[in-house]
């Protein structure tokens, strides 16, 4: 087959342009924030491979969407481009922006309050790591906030028969928040702020006692549903697992 002049190819991409214009914004905007959710490579590419895709996912629906699963938490300190591309994502209402600038504003200790309102966002747009990290800090300080903790918490076990599992979105807080260094003043507060509230007592369900600290009974502390036949003293004990994370992620003395 002959190579393609350039004449061709010319009249090829004015072709293709043409069809693109011809598609209803709504359904190239639905089309792109589809490939965003599912990687943001492929939205990259999307974008290179035509003005009318690249315009396009300017859109704020497309960073509403966008995958960002695959992004380095720490990146953010070095990648003024990334940083601002961030901002876009949360401005728009991502649930992993959200998630992550809300655990980078908390355990920095820079922008306390507004990490956890990041979080709380978050949690409510249904994403699974950021209701278990907002859930187990309201738990952590008590009072009329440990119920709305609770629930929150509760609320991860109607994701178990789509396959969620709890070890695993541990594993996925624990990664992210160990890439960091977080601030020993704020997860001293937290983790404090547990032993004082969390007093060992009788669980009002089971009726077994329900401890601060992790404790050796020859099981495996991160088997979060064989701990218990409870789910009170599973996710009591799942906190306790969540505070021994946060103390293991602090920036070193020297």
């Amino acid at each position: 087959m002959a190579p393609l002049t350039r004449s061709m190819k010319k009249k090829a991409a004015n072709s293709k342009s043409r069809i693109m214009q011809s598609l209803p914004k709504e359904l190239l905007v639905e089309v792109l924030a589809k490939v965003a959710s599912n990687s943001f490579n492929d939205l990259y590419s999307a974008k290179l491979s035509c003005k009318d895709f690249n315009k396009t996912a300017e859109e704020d629906n497309i960073f509403q969407c966008v995958d960002m699963s695959k992004f380095p938490l720490v990146s953010w300190r070095f990648d003024d481009k990334f940083s601002k591309f961030l901002k876009r994502c949360k401005k728009c209402g991502n649930a992993e922006a959200l998630y992550r600038l809300g655990l980078h504003d908390l355990f920095k200790g820079k922008r306390v309050q507004q990490g956890i309102m990041c979080l709380k966002k978050a949690a409510s747009k249904g994403h699974v790591e950021a209701t278990y990290v907002y859930g187990a800090i309201l738990v952590c300080f008590g009072g009329g906030a440990k119920q709305e903790g609770l629930e929150l918490l509760y609320s991860l076990n109607h994701y178990k028969p789509k396959g969620f599992s709890v070890r695993e979105c541990r594993e996925r807080v624990k990664g992210l928040v160990w890439s960091m260094w977080a601030d020993r003043m704020v997860v001293g507060k937290i983790v404090q702020a547990r032993h004082e509230t969390a007093v060992s007592k009788t669980c009002s369900d089971c009726g077994n006692r329900q401890e601060v600290f992790i404790v050796e009974r020859g099981w495996d502390p991160l088997d979060h549903e064989n701990f218990s036949s409870c789910n009170s003293c599973r996710w009591h004990q799942e906190v306790n697992i969540f505070c021994d994370i946060l103390n293991d992620s602090c920036t070193p003395l020297y």
